[in-house]
């Protein structure tokens, strides 16, 4: 995100509503391109939520994809542990006077731990898959919820100031 987007984003969510809104209220009121202070206010939060929900995506992306890259690496690494240690194990076996069953056996425990490997390789990239969808949630929520609070802020305010307006004619 760029820092200007960050200082709008910490203006709105700090209050500073003229620096947000900048430009004077009073400009272009005809009737045709009059944009209330409200609509202006609901556009330009509007448009840095969603920049900032792309960021948080685009994010969100980088780590999946580099989560997938770690696993797919440890997934071919694994396959090529086992392949060689199949391939050693009739050399093995021989050199310590082992044939029949219990070469099968052998052969089967090597697959049963590069299956469980593989396993654990998925699960841990599922946990950790799962961890960062977490954290973009809470982010967004977390920013939905500044948003919302402020807004309402924001709205009573504008009708604080009408109702004051009101009781002074």
């Amino acid at each position: 995100m760029k820092m200007q987007e960050k200082d709008k984003i910490k203006d709105f969510l700090s209050g500073s509503w003229a620096d947000f809104f900048g430009g004077n209220e009073n400009e272009n009121k005809t009737e045709e391109n009059y944009i209330s202070p409200e609509e202006r206010a609901e556009v330009a939060v509007e448009e840095l939520r969603n920049k900032y929900s792309a960021k948080v995506k685009e994010n969100f992306d980088l780590a999946a994809k580099k989560l997938r890259e770690e696993r797919d690496n440890a997934l071919r690494e694994n396959w090529i542990l086992q392949q060689r240690a199949e391939a050693a194990l009739p050399e093995q076996m021989a050199a310590s006077g082992i044939n029949g069953g219990a070469s099968e056996s052998s052969l089967a425990n090597l697959r049963a731990q590069y299956q469980g490997n593989r396993n654990d390789i998925q699960s841990g990239f599922s946990d950790n898959l799962g961890e960062i969808a977490k954290q973009k949630i809470e982010e967004e929520s977390n920013v939905q919820k500044e948003y919302n609070e402020k807004w309402l802020q924001y709205l009573l305010s504008i009708a604080q100031a009408e109702a004051k307006q009101r009781y002074e004619v």
